[in-house]
């Protein structure tokens, strides 16, 4: 990890600023790699009891990019274009997401027809339960869903997001262009929501949420207001002396190690893995703010899969939660869906994308 020393131009001229969030841009992506990462460990070796914890790290650290990232988009936002622009900004999301999702749910029909009566598969892997639950799905609404079927589980991430990208420019306008009314709003919305996040272990077991309550938008959606939040104080946060940034930015690796170091030696630790994995939140904004982004080619392999996590996310689940293989060849299915996400990146995402988006440069 490299220390952080101030920005200078690049060899086009450009201002420090520009370079310093160009690199802060490719650090976002390969953060969302480290959270896809995360998630496939999780999936890919569920089976041994020894990664408890794990795949809802990268989901809370993928959310929190979510959340700075719909902020930078949305302070775009003029107080006379406003309601255009978040319908602009809605119709965008849906375009970048909706094809590759509904081409998944498509995929998987003759997939879940063809194995239903597997005896191994887990309950309500049956085709009746897959089309029972796609309406939900394809309105977003899968968080809400008890007991879902796994081949369409693990999109109660997705509905979230799109539960938030609607939410996210309502926020904006009732906020104004006054900053003591959103210094206000944002604080009181980041305090309710992770009030909500931190007390939902308490509040189900005198509330009857059920056993996917844990998913619910109001429960699940804190990383992404604290995304939020911290894009709109990054001035605040840039005024952080060097060497904490270069501190915080080690202890990130030390704190995925001993995560990583503990789980090995048991298998009752999701809480704790869970608690300890959300300072992972810290070092991934600072790494953004600072543009300190992972040198060489591990950078680069990061990078890559952080610009596909939403594809190679799509098909993980499949090739190994479901149990259409069996549990020796999890890990095997993790590697194969990064495969099989790129190519389903490159049919059913890219295409819409904006044209920097599909063409990221550095």
């Amino acid at each position: 990890m490299q220390n952080i020393e101030p920005p200078v131009p690049d060899q086009k001229n450009n201002p420090p600023d520009a370079a310093v969030a160009k690199r802060g841009s490719i650090a976002l992506d390969q953060w969302r790699g480290l959270a896809l990462v995360l998630v496939l460990v999780s999936h890919g070796f569920f089976f041994t009891n020894r990664v408890n914890g794990i795949g809802r790290v990268g989901v809370q650290l993928f959310f929190f990019i979510s959340g700075m990232l719909v902020f930078r988009s949305l302070s775009r936002f003029r107080s006379e274009s406003r309601f255009e622009y978040a319908r602009s900004f809605w119709v965008r999301r849906l375009r970048r997401l909706y094809p590759a999702m509904l081409a998944y749910t498509i995929a998987m029909l003759p997939i879940v027809w063809l194995f239903q009566d597997h005896p191994e598969l887990p309950l309500h892997s049956d085709l009746r339960s897959y089309l029972k639950s796609l309406p939900f799905v394809l309105t977003y609404f899968s968080n809400y869903i008890e007991a879902p079927p796994r081949t369409i589980g693990h999109l109660w991430s997705t509905s979230c997001e799109v539960q938030f990208y609607i939410l996210a420019p309502l926020i904006l306008i009732a906020a104004g262009s006054s900053e003591k009314r959103r210094e206000f709003i944002f604080g009181f919305l980041l305090i309710v929501f992770t009030g909500l996040g931190l007390s939902y272990p308490l509040l189900a077991k005198y509330i009857s949420f059920g056993e996917y309550g844990k998913y619910h938008f109001e429960f699940a959606v804190w990383p992404m207001m604290a995304g939020f939040w911290c894009e709109y104080k990054r001035s605040w946060f840039l005024k952080f002396p060097a060497q904490w940034v270069t501190a915080a930015l080690w202890s990130s690796t030390l704190t995925c190690a001993a995560l990583l170091a503990f789980i090995l030696l048991t298998n009752e630790a999701k809480p704790l893995v869970v608690g300890t994995g959300s300072l992972l939140l810290g070092p991934c904004l600072l790494a953004y703010l600072f543009g300190c982004p992972i040198p060489g080619v591990l950078g680069n392999g990061m990078r890559w899969l952080g610009l596909r996590t939403y594809s190679i996310y799509l098909w993980q689940q499949p090739l190994t939660l479901c149990m259409f293989l069996p549990n020796f060849l999890h890990p095997v299915g993790a590697l194969i869906a990064v495969a099989l996400g790129g190519i389903w990146f490159h049919f059913f995402e890219r295409p819409f994308l904006s044209v920097n988006s599909r063409n990221p440069k550095g």
